[in-house]
């Protein structure tokens, strides 16, 4: 018989290697100029299927976080893989048949979108749930390997697939397959003894009036009616979906960085495709390794500052808000793809660390019994400005680019852009200014109690000298 604490190690490992499947989705901007080269898509149009898993991701949100808080986690990861794996196989055999049609390309992506974000609730709460007394840490290491993720696969695509994206899309199945069915027995053992713990304490008999009842305070749940009339809710959506959309839109769009910059300073009639996507994958993977240090030090500074300190999660959110503000004005300025790495990583970090602490954030103000749908809400705040902002890249990379003559096919043409940073860097003079309203709702967020209470002290009514005469004469 396997001990309480062995069985407990078991689940975290297992959430924790299911982040590998849902990270899988950011490893798209590794293979997405092969792909779109391959069925003969513009920068747009990968812009547009990156946005489909980004829209996928967030849609599924609520959806999975309902599932989750009602079902149980198994429902959730049964659904979550069926959709990654099926949409995996059919990103490759289009791939393998040149069958050009970004609608179907869009609708695989987004599946894929769908089902990392099912797997990742049910991961997410499990952790959560089994482990309150670290809650920080628990939820830190799944959201961890989902940043790793990138890097895990990136690596074995530049060692053992370099250019061969068809049998590294077919490993990627396998692999995610394999992963699956190791982890899933050990989140459906903790799902039933979640679910029996639940109905036997829902059963237990009414203790009597005289007894102690617990008094439900701001870190226990809250309806679901009033979340939205929360003003703190708001802040921590206004927060998470700027500082996710502009860590979404340059991880989408880092491969076509790398293409601009080495395409300006290597010789026109050299064949840099080899160099380009050996340098691509190495930010996504440097991405991934900052994605994974972010996560997994959000976590752990998230439990100290807490325990130790006394002092809410929500003050380490200016990390991440100061941090992308200056990456929005490294990355504008950079003139050589040899300048990439410090920004990818520094963008990695602060991403990783605002997608570990918003969702324990979450947790700790609203409660845990609707933490799945609470944080799924929350988890759709990038939509909207991940989806204008990449789609806006592509537009202006687009714009900028001129049709030549394909090194590699005398008869066919391809669509480049030979400005370098001119390419697409004034895209970073708006993130910038998105990163600039990101601050100011964290310092809201984080000083409008203090505020309010100075303004009730302010507003009180202050006693008049001569009154103080009157009363005195009247006693």
């Amino acid at each position: 018989m396997i001990s309480r604490n062995v069985q407990r190690v078991f689940v975290l490992l297992s959430c924790t290697f299911l982040g590998l499947i849902c990270g899988t989705l950011y490893l798209y901007s590794s293979y997405s100029p092969q792909l779109a080269n391959q069925l003969h898509y513009s920068a747009s149009d990968s812009s547009i299927i990156a946005l489909c898993g980004t829209i996928g991701v967030a849609i599924a949100g609520p959806i999975s976080g309902a599932v989750v808080d009602r079902k149980g986690y198994t429902v959730s990861l049964l659904i979550g893989g069926i959709l990654i794996i099926s949409s995996y196989i059919g990103l490759k055999r289009q791939f393998d048949y040149a069958w050009s049609n970004v609608q179907f390309s869009s609708f695989t992506i987004f599946l894929v979108g769908v089902g990392s974000t099912f797997i990742n609730s049910a991961c997410l709460k499990c952790c959560a749930v089994s482990f309150p007394s670290i809650r920080g840490v628990a939820t830190s290491l799944p959201l961890a390997l989902y940043g790793l993720s990138a890097l895990f696969y990136s690596v074995i695509a530049s060692v053992f697939y370099p250019g061969d994206t068809s049998n590294f899309l077919g490993f990627l199945v396998m692999s995610i397959i394999f992963i699956y069915l190791i982890c899933f027995p050990s989140v459906y053992i903790a799902d039933c003894e979640h679910k029996l713990k639940s109905a036997s304490t829902f059963h237990k008999p009414s203790v009597t009036v005289n007894s102690t009842h617990h008094h439900p305070s701001n870190t226990d749940s809250q309806s679901i009616s009033s979340l939205f009339t929360d003003v703190k809710f708001w802040l921590l959506f206004l927060i998470t979906g700027t500082l996710a959309a502009m860590g979404q839109m340059y991880i989408y769009s880092v491969g076509y960085m790398v293409k601009a910059l080495v395409t300006k300073a290597l010789p026109a009639e050299m064949n840099v495709n080899i160099i380009i996507q050996q340098d691509q994958q190495f930010q996504v993977g440097l991405i991934s390794i900052a994605n994974f240090i972010g996560r997994i030090v959000s976590g752990i500074s998230g439990d100290i500052i807490t325990q130790s300190f006394h002092k809410p999660r929500e003050s380490l959110l200016f990390i991440p808000a100061i941090g992308m503000g200056i990456c929005q004005l490294l990355a504008f300025n950079i003139e050589s793809y040899t300048e990439l790495p410090s920004n990818s990583f520094l963008i990695g970090f602060f991403y990783g660390f605002t997608f570990c602490i918003s969702p324990i954030i979450v947790g700790d103000a609203f409660g845990m019994e609707n933490f799945s749908f609470n944080w799924g809400i929350v988890s759709m705040s990038p939509i909207v400005p991940s989806f204008y902002f990449t789609k806006l890249f592509g537009q202006i990379y687009d714009s900028n680019s001129v049709t030549i003559q394909d090194l590699n096919d005398a008869n066919s043409n391809t669509f480049v852009c030979t400005l370098g940073k001119l390419c697409y860097n004034s895209i970073f003079k708006l993130t910038l200014a998105l990163s600039i309203s990101a601050i100011i709702a964290v310092v809201v967020l984080n000083f409008r109690e203090f505020i309010s209470k100075r303004r009730k002290i302010t507003s009180l009514p202050l006693a008049s000298p001569t009154q103080g005469i009157v009363n005195e004469k009247v006693n």
